[in-house]
């Protein structure tokens, strides 16, 4: 089957879109891909795939020159430009300050921009999707693409919404704000709209979309082969080892500043207590100063094995969500998908954030994590937890059961194989 997957980064084992994208259709037989990607970046994974980029840079250099090419096609292995500067640094800037007017302005260069090549048209025909799977973004030229694509195929869709990019239960003060999210959320009902069923990532979630759209919601997460036994782990030593791998935007630096706090408290206490961080998130002053401590280190990306390998020899895997009302709204219906990756190791999850987020109602629902639901608890859940270190290994334990009850594998292929088979033939 052929199956067309557009998405904003290109399809790479590691980063968010594409590590979740191989973890659900990885080990399904007869698939083949192609994914049409959006910014800078190496593709990588282990499928039979061809790909198409488009970006910002390249539009911009098409509207100066009509025979520079607004879009080209990638080949598995090929190396391209890795770094993403495509109209000047302010958009490094911009991602860091949330700057909406240069978010406007990349959204013009894709309004005027000839995107709807020749080539884009050839990779088309020549790959002849049998099905569109589609990640639903926010971001309206993103879903102009999706729409003029599946005009263009007439294939079938499938949807995948991982956060809430369309209800208003939102926090800002700024108008700016909500012109965006009025606007933008138009585009994504009309791609929901056009999808046969919308996957999504929660129950939450489910439960408030299966009120608003017309598709059928399915619940579909990443996933894991919980079929052997619960994993053994002895403590790292004497040290205590704390790790969170990930985006610290959206408030979440802050919880991590309070679990670095009250490590440094606990150390003076007597204690030990290391706690990794590791993220390709701009970084603002600020974050540095609360993050990058005597207790907490402050680490650039790396890749998704060198993830498993820190995973493995930690003792404690930090789960954070914002406090603020902001930060809460904007994750009420979210699963984060290193959830998946906590639970299959099997080791002990430290969580920061309300019962009325998604993740940490799952978490608390099945007991698979020590919970801190307010800053004020943050340091007395730690202590709590590292006070008897029999409660690491427990923990442990039971965010493996969490995982084989909830995202196993088998379970979570065979609905979409029957889903995909179901859609894609039954015209």
């Amino acid at each position: 089957m052929r199956i067309l997957v557009i998405s904003n980064t290109p399809w790479a084992n590691d980063n968010s879109f594409g590590n979740s994208f191989s973890n659900i259709f990885e080990g399904i037989p007869d698939l083949q891909f192609a994914n049409i990607y959006l910014r800078y970046g190496q593709p990588e994974n282990h499928f039979d795939m061809c790909f198409f980029q488009i970006t910002e840079r390249s539009l911009l250099q098409n509207l100066k020159n009509s025979k520079e090419l607004s879009g080209r096609r990638i080949f598995m292995g090929e190396k391209v430009a890795l770094t993403e500067k495509p109209v000047g640094s302010g958009f490094d800037q911009a991602r860091k300050m949330r700057w909406q007017i240069l978010f406007w302005a990349r959204d013009a260069v894709w309004k005027i921009g000839r995107w709807k090549s020749v080539q884009l048209k050839k990779f088309l025909d020549d790959f002849s999707p049998e099905l569109i799977f589609q990640p639903v973004y926010s971001k309206p030229y993103i879903n102009d693409l999706v729409l003029f694509v599946k005009e263009y195929t007439n294939a079938p869709m499938l949807g995948y919404i991982s956060d809430d990019n369309y209800t208003l239960r939102q926090f800002s003060l700024s108008p700016l704000y909500w012109a965006d999210r009025l606007w933008s959320r138009k585009k994504v009902k009309a791609v929901i709209e056009k999808c046969e069923i919308l996957y999504v990532i929660s129950q939450v979630q489910k439960k408030e979309y299966e009120r608003i759209f017309t598709p059928p919601c399915k619940i579909l997460t990443k996933c894991g082969d919980f079929s052997g036994s619960v994993p053994e782990w002895a403590l790292s030593g004497h040290t205590v080892r704390m790790l969170y791998t990930g985006n610290i935007g959206s408030g979440r630096w802050e919880s991590l500043a309070l679990i670095a706090a009250a490590a440094s408290r606990l150390n003076r206490e007597g204690d030990s207590i290391e706690f990794d961080i590791y993220t390709a998130t701009p970084l603002t002053k600020k974050m540095k100063r609360a993050l990058d401590t005597a207790e907490s280190r402050l680490h650039g990306p790396v890749s998704y094995e060198e993830i498993l390998k820190l995973q493995s020899e930690s003792d404690i895997l930090v789960h954070a969500e914002g406090l603020s009302l902001r930060s809460r709204m904007a994750v009420h219906q979210s699963f984060s998908t290193k959830l998946v990756d906590y639970f299959f190791v099997g080791k002990c999850i430290f969580a920061v954030g309300t019962e009325d987020m998604a993740s940490i109602q799952h978490l608390k629902e099945n007991d698979a994590a020590v919970i801190a639901e307010k800053a004020s608890m943050v340091y007395k859940q730690l202590k709590w937890l590292i006070s008897d270190t029999s409660r690491i290994l427990e923990y442990g334990k039971k965010a493996y059961h969490c995982g084989e009850r909830h995202h196993g594998k088998v379970q979570m292929q065979e609905m979409l194989k029957q889903d995909l088979q179901k859609v894609a033939y039954k015209r």
